[in-house]
């Protein structure tokens, strides 16, 4: 019976974090869309790391 309480635990956390890391990724995007055509070399440095802008 743990065991079932730690994978739902593990499933909820997962889902909160791609929550989380989706509305960063949109916020993100949203200010390098706002900087215009100059933002590309941060946009890229950001698709390196990792993000999704």
């Amino acid at each position: 019976m743990p065991f079932l309480f730690l994978i739902a635990f593990f499933a909820i956390v997962v889902g909160m974090h791609r929550g989380v890391t989706r509305k960063a990724d949109a916020r993100l995007r949203t200010q390098f869309e706002a900087q215009g055509p100059g933002s590309e070399v941060s946009r890229q440095l950001m698709r390196d790391s990792g993000y999704n802008v």
